[in-house]
């Protein structure tokens, strides 16, 4: 019986991949009829280039998830670390400083939340709605409400710059990618990610700090979030207060498409990927078609609403009487 449970585990795994790749394929064939533009090298380098920024923070998001918790600030870290960068660009430092300067920022928002999730023991959504609206707080006050533009081309190059004819920010996101699927199936730290998701009290039991595990995620977002709002204010040349404002539930909708469970335990790297690229396709392709603002907002909600129904019905929501 464990074998054949293992056996459909793994089926279902590869069902809710095989679908997500069958949206992403609809997804190009109908955009490519509306705009023949879509299909150019150039169009899918520019959905590269919002995958990217996307994509990095996906990655840590799907380790939250995964370990039975959430984290819904991400949007405002990213703002804040490119507020950072901007701010220690225009003293003139080196961007390699700049660099360090922003993942440090972003480790210290990572840290933020940790502390009040795992050693205050506060809830962890009411907490990151708390951490969203401080930290957009402090990208707004750091900066008096204003962008501030980044002129070092050293620094700008890691958003738009070009390695061998590839983008410098689809390599980072590769990178980014590939090292967390290695840490997720080959480390024990990835292992008990996913131990603690799927039962945090027989884990503890076991030995396994939960707590310090979990503030470890956190700070791996955080980190994660640097990565992100270097790549998001070095395509921009600017630090914007205002920059990254959906990016919460963009990178919460990536993590679910890609067949991570909100209730933990269950989610890989690489469905994340494609969640992430199911996003980015359908951005570039509404913008492309020229559909408004507004009706993009209520289309990516329901791309939200849609995904998480799907995990809803998986847990057998509709089973329940209540």
């Amino acid at each position: 019986m464990k074998g054949i449970d293992s056996l459909k585990e793994k089926f279902g795994d590869k069902s809710s991949l095989l679908t997500v790749v069958g949206v992403l394929v609809v997804e190009i064939v109908f955009f490519s009829f509306g705009n023949p533009n879509f299909l150019k090298i150039n169009n899918f380098l520019s959905i590269g280039l919002y995958a990217a920024i996307v994509g990095c923070i996906s990655c840590s998001v799907t380790f939250i998830n995964i370990s039975g918790m959430i984290d819904i600030s991400v949007g405002s870290q990213i703002a804040v670390v490119g507020m950072v960068a901007a701010l220690v660009s225009l003293k003139g430092n080196h961007w390699l400083v700049v660099v360090l300067a922003a993942l440090f920022a972003g480790m210290l928002c990572g840290a933020l939340n940790g502390f009040f999730i795992t050693v205050l023991k506060l809830n962890a959504f009411i907490t990151s709605i708390a951490t969203m609206q401080m930290l957009r707080g402090v990208a707004y006050l750091v900066s008096d409400g204003m962008s501030i533009t980044i002129t070092d081309t050293a620094y700008k190059f890691i958003g738009r710059g070009y390695v061998g004819g590839i983008p410098m920010s689809l390599l980072i996101m590769a990178i980014s990618f590939i090292v967390f699927h290695l840490i997720s199936q080959y480390t024990v730290f990835g292992r008990n990610i996913y131990l603690i998701g799927g039962n945090p009290q027989a884990s503890f039991l076991s030995g396994i700090k939960v707590n310090r595990l979990r503030f470890q995620i956190y700070l791996l977002n955080g980190l994660m979030a640097g990565v992100s709002g270097i790549l998001m204010s070095a395509q921009t040349g600017a630090g914007i207060p205002a920059a990254a404002a959906n990016y919460n539930m963009t990178a919460l909708s990536a993590v679910i498409l890609g067949g991570a469970a909100l209730t933990g335990g269950k989610g890989t790297i690489f469905g994340t990927f494609l969640g992430s690229m199911v996003i980015a396709v359908l951005q570039n392709g509404m913008t492309m078609n020229s559909v408004g603002s507004y009706w993009q907002d209520i289309i990516i909600g329901a791309v939200l609403v849609v995904s998480i129904s799907i995990d809803a019905i998986k847990g057998g929501s509709l089973k329940r009487k209540l």
